[in-house]
């Protein structure tokens, strides 16, 4: 039931923000934080333990976008490919990245990630067992421009079992993850949302604007 429920929140989270994106400029072959009412704050708040939404405007040139979560341990990957899923695209729209609890576990969170555009909502649930840690972070990208062709990390939830306080990761991880990975060794697991876009014949990457 309550998987149900937050399917429906994220739905209609998804069209309250196609409304409003609708009266604004569009920036092509970019990404970037949306600016949230109290409302759709309130609405993510209380149906999901973390949230993350990033807009994404795209020419004619990307037709598919990938998305999915990494697991890593002390730095190390463990799981490459949490529930990938890759979606046709055109101009704009939304990824949705929640993670909540499951009624019967504590220990089990839901990973829920929807691409939506025009063309609808596409959506994969993947199911996840967090041991209780002591500390956690998370954080995200901010603008970001679209113009090569590597992965990229969108956001990301960091969990410790030390005592003491840790940080989230830096502005650089986002900008270049695969020269800043070392950062991912001070957390006990770490948790990426990873995307990457599609041309009709090669692939298309993310740099910091």
């Amino acid at each position: 039931m309550k998987k149900i429920f937050l399917s429906i929140i994220l739905s209609l989270l998804s069209f309250s923000l196609v409304a409003c994106k609708a009266d604004e400029p569009k920036s092509e072959n970019n990404l970037s934080v949306p600016e949230l009412s109290a409302r759709e704050k309130s609405i993510l708040e209380n149906s999901s333990e973390h949230s993350f939404l990033i807009d994404f405007n795209v020419d004619d040139t990307y037709k598919e976008m990938s998305v999915w979560v990494e697991r890593y341990e002390f730095g190390k990957l463990v799981e490459p490919e949490m529930g990938r899923m890759t979606t046709g695209i055109e101009k704009n729209g939304t990824i949705i990245f929640t993670t909540s609890k499951t009624d019967d576990d504590q220990k089990r969170s839901m990973f829920n990630v929807s691409i939506q555009n025009d063309d609808g909502t596409d959506t994969f649930t993947y199911p996840e067992t967090i041991d209780e840690m002591d500390s956690s972070v998370w954080g995200g990208a901010g603008k970001l421009k679209i113009n090569s062709t590597n992965k990229l990390a969108l956001a990301s939830i960091c969990y410790s079992s030390g005592n003491e306080g840790i940080r989230s990761l830096s502005t650089d991880f986002y900008g270049d993850t695969e020269g800043h990975m070392d950062e991912l060794k001070e957390y006990d697991v770490v948790y990426l949302l990873r995307s990457e876009l599609n041309e009709l014949k090669c692939r298309g990457e993310f740099v910091l604007a």
